[in-house]
């Protein structure tokens, strides 16, 4: 019965939409208190949460998942046959870490006996790796997820009011928008980001008094650009609500200082082990101690306790029983800033300086060495005069460029680029600029930073199809070589 009736909510959830427009708006409006659609569950959850928005000490919550998944779960009985944790010290020293292989290599003896499977759902991660994930959640999950979201995002000043989507959707024939009255979303084509449907969009958001948008960062930067190329009036839009790909400094200089709308950020992945977002006084990343169990780890597999240092993102899963990740290294880095936020009050970990995907942000030089995407960061003044920059590596010792001109741009600003690469990368390293009036995206109409087919089998590889043709990327006045595209393609 409990199966029969998840289905049904399934059906309803994923097939709403296709209701006609008129009658979904009737149930948006309708719609307006999230404790009444998500259940005594979620409103308890979200009373929880406020509880422990100052200060939750999460250890009770690790030792119990960590030793009932000794206890209950193959994997770890055998590593820990027998063995109780009793405090994070012992924890630290005595659990070692998994990575997505070795989840792949083990997958039957990471999941529970205990558990029954009609109440769990299977998932897998996006495949950024090449290699997707495979994995079972509580089908009720929804309730930690939307709980926690919506706690994150009321830091931006969301009130559970309508949103605009602007993400992974493309719609079918000539359907401008969809509605889904539930979630309550007006979801938009995330592949056709034309002026003409921009106009569409910002004038949608004008007449259904839309003020919150999720997207993707990139998006949420390319609607900004195009607000402040055509002089439109940018304060309709209390907040972007973006995550899913890397922030830039010249997205937040448009969209936060520029426009003055909130650029509003979190992380997250696939396996929801770890969920931070901004608080509503800073730009760094809070660590939700409620969600899961977070470290830092160094590159000697140390925690990482002083602010100011880097290391990967690791971490333990608190709601999800039947297939318990323990110590999970995500392959995320980020930068400590502390534990404890002076503009919030609230004592946790806090981040800066996310970085999705540890070596797929990697530019190498022809002789092996390397720089990060985020070490080849552009001055300021640079920032100002482009509109978008994104960079293309098909092998070692050769970097192209590809940046969306402003109309600042001038010719002394080519040579400023040059020089800026010709700095941060090995002398001998060959660096192409080429112009272009749209960038990159993955078929999913995620933006990456860097599309590379170096060492593509590892932790980034080129998608098999760009969402663009090669017809709307230049080289100057000239289009970027078909081959060129193929081989990022893999082909």
């Amino acid at each position: 019965m409990m199966a029969l009736l998840h289905n049904v909510k399934t059906w309803t959830t994923q097939n709403i939409t296709r209701l006609p427009i008129g009658m979904n708006r009737w149930l948006l409006a309708l719609n307006r208190r999230p404790d009444y659609l998500f259940g005594a569950e979620y409103t308890r959850y979200r009373g929880f949460l406020r509880e422990a928005s100052v200060f939750y000490d999460n250890t009770p919550s690790l030792l119990e998942a960590v030793n009932r998944a000794i206890k209950e779960v193959g994997y770890y009985r055998d590593a820990y046959g027998g063995k109780k944790i009793r405090s994070v010290a012992e924890f630290e020293e005595t659990i070692g870490f998994i990575d997505k292989d070795t989840i792949l290599e083990n997958y039957d003896r990471f999941v529970s006996p205990t558990i029954n499977l009609e109440a769990y759902d299977t998932g897998t991660t996006g495949g950024t790796s090449g290699k997707p994930l495979t994995f079972i959640a509580p089908k009720k999950r929804y309730v930690v997820e939307l709980a926690t979201m919506h706690s994150l995002w009321e830091q931006a000043g969301y009130d559970f009011s309508v949103r605009a989507v602007i993400r992974n959707h493309r719609l079918e024939g000539d359907r401008d928008f969809l509605i889904n009255p539930l979630t309550r979303e007006v979801i938009f084509d995330g592949f056709r980001l034309t002026d003409d449907y921009f106009l569409f969009i910002y004038e949608t958001l004008r007449r259904l008094k839309i003020r919150f948008i999720h997207c993707y960062p990139s998006t949420a930067y390319e609607f900004a650009t195009f607000i402040h190329r055509k002089g439109l009036d940018p304060s309709l839009i209390t907040a972007f609500l973006s995550g899913s790909e890397n922030i830039f400094d010249y997205q937040l200089e448009l969209i936060q200082n520029r426009l003055g709308i909130r650029f509003y950020n979190w992380y997250g992945h696939s396996e929801k082990l770890v969920l931070a977002g901004y608080c509503a006084g800073t730009d760094h990343y809070h660590v939700e101690p409620t969600y899961g169990y977070f470290e830092l780890i160094d590159e000697k597999g140390r925690v990482v306790r002083e602010p100011g240092g880097q290391g990967e993102i690791v971490g333990t899963s608190f709601h999800n029983p039947g297939m318990p990740f323990i110590r999970y290294r995500t392959g995320d880095v980020a930068e400590l800033v502390g534990d404890h936020c002076d503009a919030c009050g609230r004592r946790l970990p806090v981040l800066k300086d996310i970085q999705g995907r540890w070596s797929g942000n990697r530019i190498y030089n022809g002789d092996g060495t390397f720089v990060t995407t985020t070490a080849l960061n552009l001055h300021n003044e640079l920032y100002q005069v482009i509109n978008g920059i994104q960079y293309l590596q098909e092998r070692k010792g050769e970097l192209t460029v590809l940046v969306v001109k402003s109309s600042d741009y001038r010719e002394g600003h080519e040579a400023s680029l040059y020089r800026h690469f010709k700095e941060k990368l090995h002398p001998e390293t060959v660096v192409t600029i080429q112009y272009t009036d749209r960038l990159l995206r993955k078929p999913n109409g995620k933006f990456v930073h860097i599309l590379s087919s170096v060492d593509a089998g590892a932790l980034h590889p080129v998608p098999d199809s760009l969402e663009r043709e090669s017809k709307g990327v230049h080289r100057g006045s000239a289009e970027i070589d078909r081959d060129r595209i193929d081989i990022l393609r893999g082909k």
